[in-house]
């Protein structure tokens, strides 16, 4: 016995209805554990807002304990070494005789020596917002996270992501190299807010001392 179209329509229509409730289940778990995706966004602006002015470490240690940041919000920042296991700092942050020029000037990051072709890690989530050559730094890579930061490396072998692509946190991003005007391989790292250089010293060490406190 033949059905009617009628019939037909009515199956596909509850079909459709079956596969959306589906859909709109799936995109359910993956909220935020509160459940409700307003409470997530109006948390992260509340962040934002209060790490928008945020420059020093302690600063945004006081802010990350008032506000209980989980492991996963700290992420958004450049909270974490870019090399695994670094020896040493061959060269720190602020003023030096630069080792090619010879002259005193501001050193806007910090030196990691490590061999050639080392990987090298996202400090943070975020977005790359630069990547390209230039003389000084050669190979060179920008990472743009939460609340303004930025994080930047230099002196790259080999880069492995794109402008525009989004990284997470210990993500491999490129290898250690001499590009640029160098005296031998090394990442030379830099975090920066603004117009701004920041030490980057203590950030590397940050989710590991706030996380150590907790």
């Amino acid at each position: 016995m033949s059905k009617h179209p009628e019939y037909f329509g009515c199956l596909l229509s509850f079909k459709q209805t079956m596969r959306y409730i589906l859909i709109l289940f799936v995109a359910l778990l993956h909220l935020p554990v509160s459940g409700q995706l307003g409470d997530y966004l109006n948390r992260k602006r509340e962040i934002e807002r209060c790490m928008e002015q945020v420059c020093s470490v302690k600063e945004f240690q006081r802010i990350a304990d008032s506000l209980k940041l989980s492991i996963g919000e700290l992420s958004d920042y450049p909270v974490i070494f870019p090399i695994k296991k670094p020896e040493r700092i061959s060269s720190g942050f602020g003023m030096r005789v630069h080792p090619v020029y010879k002259v005193r000037k501001l050193h806007t990051g910090i030196d990691i020596p490590m061999a050639k072709g080392a990987s090298v890690y996202a400090t943070g989530n975020g977005v790359v917002i630069q990547k390209g050559y230039c003389s000084g730094y050669g190979n060179y890579i920008e990472i743009r996270h939460a609340g303004s930061f930025r994080s930047f490396y230099a002196h790259l072998s080999k880069t492995i992501v794109n402008i525009g692509d989004s990284v997470e946190i210990a993500q491999q991003i490129a290898c250690v190299g001499s590009t640029g005007i160098v005296t031998g391989n090394h990442l030379h790292y830099e975090v920066r807010k603004g117009k701004c250089f920041l030490n980057p010293i203590g950030w590397c060490y940050l989710l590991f001392e706030i996380w150590k406190n907790k």
